[in-house]
């Protein structure tokens, strides 16, 4: 049985009947006030004020608690003075207000059925009709073409491309075409908030905000990108090597994440030691980013909300570090897994950490050692690819706390290990 055969004139109570009548008139008042108020402010000749949404409102409610054959029919009466009040006129060519009347009539019929409901669709459409000039100067100043495009692209990614995916792995637990396209997606849409921040916030908290998500795509990347801005001179040394700190809070946070996806058994050896070492890198980087007069440190706004090149060269990298590790650990046993994931080590630790750890649990002692040494290895490389982008300078900053965060790391995993 449907619900608008269990609920009528016939079936309620008075108090019931009195709730959804004061329920309907609040939201029709609600959605009226606006539109007067705007009417008023803009000197429109809008044919719905204060007084004709709290009716409407009122009407959707008692036409469809009468029947709801009569609420049909009130819908087309309602839908026909709208469509006639559009056509007729003539200083106005916007619809705003006929959509808002004719929706408001079902948000009165909506209280029959569900009062919570129906209010939130009241306070959205309110909201809605509230930002005009917000959304209008949104859409036609502040967002670029570029960035709807890219936006539109990163959305037909996630709702088009990523479901249509078979997710299936095609050699052993590596190189499945969906995770590829999710990575992609992540990617996209991590560099796509690095840039919305970068818009939105001051250049030195955008520096940090997007040194982090950067860093969740490539910490490597971003610390190469950080050093080379302070080689061209474009940066200070030392608020950039703070912000490449933060970039490898990214890594260990993603890190914990890959673990508790992938392998929970290795939460217990690496929460605490990660989260300690993310604190030592958090309280570093903003001692060196303090009160820094490094106001151009963040790259020069293209336009773009991401780099579609770059992410697919990040994505397609990090898979073939994972086949690689996958494909010596198979071939040499052991010796392969060492080797393979200090090779991947080397230029990102991410895929590395995600084959180790899905092989098996820490008490595997080679497994272990192959994660601390990975790690271990990984920190080094950044410290050279500090060096060789951005110089001595940006190395001496950078490296110290580096080091010392993952000295931390390691001796807390062996503690752990050993708990």
């Amino acid at each position: 049985m449907s619900m608008l055969s269990l609920i009528s004139i016939h079936t309620i109570s008075i108090t019931q009947f009195l709730t959804i009548i004061a329920a309907a008139l609040g939201c029709g008042l609600l959605i009226g006030l606006e539109r007067e108020r705007s009417r008023q402010r803009e000197n429109q000749h809008s044919f719905a004020g204060f007084r004709s949404f709290a009716i409407c409102s009122l009407l959707g409610a008692i036409c469809f608690l009468f029947d709801p054959i009569l609420g049909i029919v009130g819908a087309i009466v309602v839908g026909g003075i709208c469509i006639i009040t559009i056509k007729n006129q003539k200083e106005d060519p916007g619809i705003t207000t006929e959509i808002a009347f004719f929706f408001t009539y079902f948000i009165g019929a909506m209280c029959i059925y569900n009062i919570t409901f129906a209010a939130a669709l009241a306070v959205i459409l309110t909201i809605l009709l509230l930002s005009k000039h917000k959304m209008h100067q949104f859409a036609g100043k502040w967002i670029t073409e570029s960035e709807i495009t890219d936006g539109i692209f990163l959305l037909a990614l996630i709702l088009i491309a990523l479901p249509l995916m078979p997710n299936k792995p095609l050699w052993g637990q590596v190189l499945n075409p969906y995770v590829i396209v999710k990575l992609l997606s992540l990617i996209l849409a991590v560099q796509a908030l690095a840039h919305i921040a970068k818009r939105l916030m001051s250049k030195q908290k955008a520096l940090i905000l997007s040194s982090v998500a950067s860093g969740f795509v490539s910490s490597t990347a971003t610390i190469a990108n950080l050093g080379m801005q302070v080689r061209a001179g474009h940066a200070q040394a030392k608020s950039n090597a703070g912000a490449a700190l933060m970039s490898c809070v990214a890594t260990l946070l993603q890190l914990l994440i890959i673990v508790a996806g992938t392998n929970p058994a290795w939460l217990k050896v690496l929460i605490v030691p990660c989260l300690s070492a993310t604190l030592i890198l958090i309280i570093a980087a903003l001692f060196l980013m303090y009160k820094s007069q490094n106001n151009e440190s963040v790259s020069a706004d293209t336009g773009r909300m991401f780099s579609l090149k770059e992410a697919g060269i990040i994505a397609i990298t990090l898979t073939l570090i994972q086949a690689g590790v996958y494909g010596l650990s198979v071939l040499l046993g052991d010796a392969g897994l060492l080797a393979g994931t200090l090779l991947a080590s080397l230029f990102e630790v991410h895929g590395a950490m995600a084959s180790v750890v899905m092989q098996g649990d820490p008490d595997q002692t080679i497994l272990f050692y192959a994660v601390v040494l990975g790690l271990s290895v990984h920190a080094l490389a950044k410290c050279v690819n500090s060096f060789l982008t951005g110089g001595l300078k940006f190395l001496l900053y950078f490296a110290p706390f580096q080091i010392l965060h993952m000295a931390v790391l390691v001796l807390l995993m062996f503690v752990m290990i050993r708990l």
